[in-house]
């Protein structure tokens, strides 16, 4: 349950929540709240996390959840080699359009009888 996957982005800071989103993370906290929560509620990183009082003796007594939520680097998983070779492929096409670009303005102020 990866927020950042749900709702739809508002004023390119914020995600506004759908009622399915809310219905998911509703759904979330009532089966922590369960008897039995342990075989219906679940951690899911980078969102929600049951700590223990032991996980919150062990980190001072601290609230903070990223001392407990677990986040996945996603950066790690990228092949550095693959996707510069990808960024200098698209860079190269773009610089040469960008050419192309300027030399079709400059035939076009010619055509005109004007030199750039």
């Amino acid at each position: 349950m990866d927020l950042r996957r749900w709702g739809s982005e508002y004023e390119k800071q914020y995600i506004q929540l759908t009622e399915q989103d809310i219905e998911k993370v509703a759904l979330n906290y009532h089966n922590w709240q369960q008897t039995d929560y342990k075989t219906t509620y679940k951690d899911v990183p980078e969102f929600c996390k049951s700590a223990s009082f032991e996980d919150t003796v062990a980190n001072d007594f601290s609230l903070v959840p990223s001392k407990y939520i677990e986040f996945v680097d996603k950066d790690s998983q990228i092949d550095f080699e693959t996707e510069m070779k990808r960024i200098q492929k698209e860079f190269t096409t773009l610089l040469k359009e960008e050419k192309d670009s300027q030399n079709q303005l400059i035939n076009a102020f010619k055509t005109l009888g004007y030199e750039l």
